[in-house]
């Protein structure tokens, strides 16, 4: 199990290893999105990147090829 902590809600969570990120807050009751994004979203499809996230430590996959096209403007630590 790995130990995510979202900084800006001040909350740990432990997921599985290769674990959807987004499913694992949304099952801890916890939103990504900001703002009017709670609403208009794409359901983590990767059309919208409004749930985008920032990897501040620990390892990180290269990223797939809908995020290549989707985040190319972003940090490399963006997912």
């Amino acid at each position: 199990m790995l130990e995510i902590y979202f900084e800006n809600k001040k909350r740990k969570i432990k997921v599985q290893e290769g674990e959807n990120l987004r499913e694992a807050a949304i099952r801890h009751k916890l939103s990504i999105y900001p703002h009017i994004f709670k609403i208009l979203n794409c359901r983590g499809r990767g059309l919208c990147t409004s749930c985008a996230v920032e990897i501040v430590s620990g390892d990180i996959a290269p990223r797939n090829e809908i995020e290549q096209e989707k985040l190319k403007k972003k940090k490399p630590n963006i997912r």
